[in-house]
C-alpha cells in the first residue's frame, strides 16, 4: 500500500523514473479495488445499491486516471522509451494491454548478453591461427 499512495501523490510528476516493483504493486493493488467495486455492483440486486456503486467506482477510475497517466509515463522514461507511447493506452483495448506488457518488461540491466554476445566472447578469446607459408 506504501506504493499505492505514493503514486496517487505524485499525480502530476511526469518526470523522473519510475521502478519496475512500483509499477507492479500500484497496478494490482489498483485492478483490486476496481474487481472488489465491480463484484459487488453484480453481487446486489437493488437498483440503488448498484447506482452508488457505479457511481463510486466511476468517481474512483476517473479521480486516479492522472495517477495512472504519470505512473506510465514515468515508467517508459525508466525503460527509456518514448513517453508519448502513453498515448497507446487510447486504443481500447489492444493499446493498454501493449502498454501494460512494455512497462512490465525489466529496468534493462542484463547480466549476460544472451548467445550472440557469448559466441561473440568465445572466438574472441580464442588464439588467432597463424598461416603456414
Amino acid at each position: 500500500m506504501k506504493y499505492y499512495f505514493e503514486i496517487l501523490k505524485k499525480f502530476n510528476d511526469f518526470s523522473g523514473k519510475a521502478s519496475r516493483s512500483e509499477f507492479k504493486h500500484f497496478i494490482m493493488i489498483h485492478a483490486a479495488i476496481i474487481c472488489v467495486l465491480s463484484f459487488l455492483q453484480f453481487a446486489t440486486d437493488h437498483a440503488l445499491v448498484i447506482k452508488v456503486l457505479d457511481t463510486i467506482t466511476g468517481l474512483f477510475v476517473v479521480g486516479s486516471l492522472l495517477s495512472c497517466t504519470a505512473l506510465f509515463v514515468r515508467r517508459l522514461n525508466a525503460l527509456g522509451r518514448n513517453p508519448k507511447l502513453a498515448f497507446a493506452a487510447l486504443v481500447p483495448v489492444a493499446g493498454l494491454l501493449y502498454l501494460l506488457v512494455i512497462c512490465l518488461k525489466a529496468d534493462g540491466k542484463k547480466k549476460s548478453g544472451g548467445i550472440a554476445e557469448s559466441i561473440k566472447g568465445i572466438f574472441q578469446k580464442c588464439p588467432k591461427r597463424q598461416s603456414a607459408s
